[in-house]
């Protein structure tokens, strides 16, 4: 009977050590895991732009250009400087207030980088979202620095690109390089893809023979109740009027106005027989 009490009582203590020996490894477990949530957590707070640091950019000066287009478009070139190496712009924000665009132009740094200490410049182009406005002056500020630019009459449009009457010739880039035939004092349509967001436009060139009756930009269209995708192109189009017999040519280039011809830009050309 003794023996026996001793066999329980031995069973018990080895229950009660493998019960101890339990709780301790859980809480080996527990604290091992909770080291590694908190591991993870940190990894994902550096993930989150604490390995950067955030500043304005410094802006010297500002010009705006109104490119030749209707409905106008102005384009913000903001030059500057970033005081190392390892700055960078990071974002470029406008809000407009009334008659007044706010931009501002941030920039981001790794945080501790060993950079060089060269200032380096930059230069930005920055679409202003005109399409619509009224008439009268505007104001720009970019970080600090502001200029000004007038609107003569309401860049609005009063009818779509596709309004045009059926009867008169269409030409696209389709017709590229080849030629039309046309009465004299009839006109035709030309109509190309264009985007002014980009700083590029079409530059028109007609010979002697013919005139502009009327010229005109359409941006991107969107469905009822939507807003127009900002830096979509549009197309713009050119009434042309035929207005002595003989070969006449209508040609075209695809450039930035402010930036000199290298030769590679995109090209236009048409042959008018007007008869």
């Amino acid at each position: 009977m003794k023996g026996r009490i001793n066999d329980k009582y031995a069973i018990n203590m080895k229950s009660a050590k493998s019960a101890r020996l339990i709780v301790v490894l859980f809480a080996v477990f527990t604290v091992a895991l909770s080291g590694c949530v908190e591991d993870v957590e940190d990894e994902q707070n550096n993930t989150t732009g604490e390995e950067y640091e955030y500043g304005m950019a410094n802006v010297e000066s500002i010009d705006i250009l109104t490119l030749e287009s209707f409905p106008v478009q102005i384009n913000v070139i903001a030059e500057g400087y970033l005081p190392d190496g390892c700055t960078e712009i990071d974002k470029i924000n406008t809000e407009k207030e009334g008659n007044n665009f706010n931009i501002t132009i941030t920039t981001k740094r790794p945080k501790d980088a060993i950079c060089t200490q060269a200032i380096e410049s930059f230069r930005e182009t920055i679409p202003l979202e005109v399409q619509g406005l009224s008439a009268g002056n505007y104001t720009v500020n970019v970080n600090g620095v502001t200029g000004s630019f007038e609107l003569a009459i309401d860049n609005t449009l009063e009818e779509a690109p596709n309004s045009m009457p059926p009867r008169q010739q269409v030409i696209t880039e389709a017709g590229n390089g080849t030629g039309i035939t046309l009465e004299n004092e009839e006109t035709f349509y030309l109509r190309l893809q264009e985007n002014p967001t980009t700083g590029y436009s079409w530059e028109l060139n007609l010979s002697e023979g013919l005139s502009l009756v009327s010229d005109k930009y359409y941006p991107p269209e969107s469905g009822e109740g939507e807003r127009t995708i900002v830096g979509a192109g549009g197309v713009h189009v050119w009434e042309i009027k035929a207005d002595s017999e003989g070969t006449q040519q209508v040609t075209a280039v695809y450039r930035r106005s402010w930036e000199n011809e290298t030769g590679t830009e995109e090209r236009f050309k048409l042959n008018v027989e007007v008869v």
